[in-house]
Parts: C-alpha cells; structure tokens; sequence
C-alpha cells in the first residue's frame, strides 16, 4: 500500500511542500491506528506547529518564480482592463488568462509544512482541505489552460467563420465562457478537497487502489493536458492555413487597389497574433509537458516512485511553474502594441481606445459586415 498511496493527489500537494520528511499523503491507515492508541492527549490540546523552511535551491526557485508570476501577470492585467480600451473577446480572455496565472503564482509561494494541528477543529479542516493540498492554485492552473485553449479557439472562429463570431460572441457570452472554465477548473479539482481532510493532528488522505490510482493519472493527464494541447494545436494549424490562403488571393489581385491593401494589413496584423499564441502554446507544452508526463508514468508504476522529491521531480516542478510569468515576456518581446500600451499606461498620456489583441466586440448582428475588417 505504501508503494501506491502516492497518486496525482500526493504529487500535487508535494509541489509546494518545504520539507519532504512529512509528506500527508504517506500516511498509512496503519500510522492512523499507531498514532491513535499512542496519543493521550485530546485533540483540542494539540496547538499549530510548523515544521522550519529549508532554504534549498528549489524552494529560492520557487520563490523567484512565484514573484515574477505575480508582477508579470498583474501588469497584464492592468494594461489591458485599462478604463480607456474598449471590450474586446481576445482581450478579455488573455485578461482573464493572466488572473488565472496571477492566482497561481500567489499561491505557489512556498510556505512552512504543518507538524501538528487541532485535527477536532473546523479551521484545521479548512486547512487540510484546501491550504495544505495547494486546492485554489490547482484550480487556477486548469482554469490557466482551459482558458489559453478558449483563446486558440476563438481566434480560429473569429478569422475562418467571421460573421459567425460577429453574430455570437459579445461581452456577455465572453464573461460566461470564462465562468463555465472556472466551473470546470472547480469540479476537476473537486477531488482534493474530498480526499484530503485533518485527523489525529495531521492532514491525511484516504488510500485507493492501485487501478484507481492508475485511472486517475490517465484521466487527468488526458482532461487536463493531453485534450487542451491537441485542440490549441489543431485550431491553430487550421488558422494558420485558412491565414494563408487568404494572403495569397489578395496578392494574386490588385496590389494597387486602397481596400486591397487594407485587407492585406489585417491579414499581417492577425498572423502577428497567431504566431504570439503559437509561441504561448509552445512555451506552455515544453514547461508542463514533462511534469505531465512524468506523473503520469509515475501513477502507471513506469517509474520508481523514488523519484519523487528528487532532483529530476524539484527541476520538472519549477519548469512547470515558470510557465505561469512566461507569457509577459513574450507580450514584451513579441507584440509591439503591447510594449506601446506597457509604457502609455506608465506615462499616463495614452488616448487610444483600441484593443491590443482582438478586435471589439459587436453588440449588434447588423454591424456584422461593416465589422468584418476589424476581426
């Protein structure tokens, strides 16, 4: 049983923990029992204690990269929720893509791992139910992802389908597309605050069986990575194509003609989106790939679980996580609209109401063919 216990539950709760001497999800039912016939004491007397930080390299890593997180991302934030732009469907989404990585970074912080705690309480369930196993941070990285695949393929139905996404997407049906991921981020990750709980002074977690553990790293290594990474892949192959056709009949016609060029620059302007979200994409599957896969082969008993806490699993976890202040860094270096944007709202002498990534939204069917260049 000991070799099993540590399923995907026991591999993302250790992902923030500063020591790896006490690991919650290693206690046995046979540590319970011990544990009960030896303590005395009543619950209620036990008081918090936390265990010393070790300042490893891992958790200085940590630390870095949860700092860049939070100020990276809530720069986004600011430059694109600027009261002056107008709404926009890409804006809002990569608006709400930064929030989810934002959250993540915030609570990636490393802090102290819990000794003993009074299990009787309802404060000490709270904490092993939602602090201890890091609940909120992993609701935030699948919402991360689910939100980066609604952007892929938004931008795919706005560009191939035009007057489609005219006719249906607005602020409204944006705000409750973002909503349903944070649903699903929710009930993906309901499972932790289930298995997770406190008792006899520590937080445990309930053992399952070796074919549970073994479907529970298939199914969320599938839901959570595998499903988003073919779909942002596909969609934005199937844009890139459709992007392409259309440049080449603008150049077979008149390059002369004023509406033709007009058109050609919508086109540069939209492939200079979709290569910033080819690089996101990429830069999310080479820094969550690996952590994937290597969990998923550790819950498929491919690998030892010894592997676990060492130097191979520490180095996999802070790629992961770097993921989260990647994207400013592209924005920066790649999107020059944004750099723009970054430094006016700096400056505080910007006019311009124009959105950075997507075009506005329309409120109106009828504008639909007036709009169709701004998509």
């Amino acid at each position: 049983m000991a070799r099993w216990i540590n399923n995907i539950t026991t591999l993302m709760t250790e992902v923030v923990t500063v020591t790896t001497f006490m690991p919650f999800s290693t206690v046995l039912e046979e540590d319970i029992a011990q544990t009960t016939n030896s303590q005395a004491s009543d619950a209620t007397a036990i008081p918090w204690v936390w265990l010393p930080m070790e300042w490893s390299w891992w958790i200085i890593a940590q630390l870095f990269a949860a700092i860049l997180g939070i100020c990276g991302n809530l720069l986004v934030m600011l430059v694109l929720f600027n009261k002056r732009r107008a709404r926009r469907s890409t804006d809002t989404l990569i608006g709400a893509l930064a929030f989810a990585d934002f959250l993540t970074s915030v609570f990636f912080i490393p802090h102290p791992q819990i000794a003993t705690l009074p299990s009787d309480t309802w404060l000490a369930q709270v904490f092993c139910r939602i602090i201890h196993p890091s609940l909120i941070m992993w609701v935030a990285v699948v919402a991360s992802v689910l939100t980066l695949t609604a952007i892929t393929l938004e931008r795919y139905l706005a560009i191939a389908h035009p007057f489609l996404f005219l006719r249906n997407v607005n602020p409204a049906r944006t705000s409750m597309c973002i909503f349903i991921i944070w649903v699903a981020a929710i009930a993906t990750n309901s499972f932790l605050f289930v298995a997770a709980y406190a008792a006899e002074n520590r937080c445990i977690v309930i053992s399952t069986s070796r074919s549970a553990l073994i479907a529970t790293g298939i199914s969320v290594f599938i839901v959570e990575f595998f499903i988003p990474v073919i779909v942002m892949i596909l969609a934005q192959i199937m844009t890139a194509v459709f992007l392409h056709r259309q440049s080449l009949q603008f150049q077979e016609g008149n390059s002369n003609n004023d509406r033709s060029n007009a058109n050609m620059n919508h086109i540069v302007a939209r492939k200079r989106v979709i290569k910033m979200l080819f690089l996101v994409t990429t830069v999310f599957v080479l820094c969550w790939g690996p952590a994937q896969i290597f969990y998923l082969m550790l819950n498929l008993g491919l690998l030892d679980i010894s592997l676990l806490h060492g130097l191979l699993h520490r180095s996999l976890v802070v790629l992961a996580f770097a993921n989260s202040f990647a994207n400013i860094f592209i924005y920066t270096i790649r999107y020059s609209q944004f750099r723009q944007a970054m430094c006016d709202m700096f400056r505080g002498d910007s006019n311009s109401k124009a959105a950075l990534f997507g075009e506005v939204t329309a409120k109106d069917p009828r504008r639909s063919k007036r709009s169709l260049s701004n998509v």
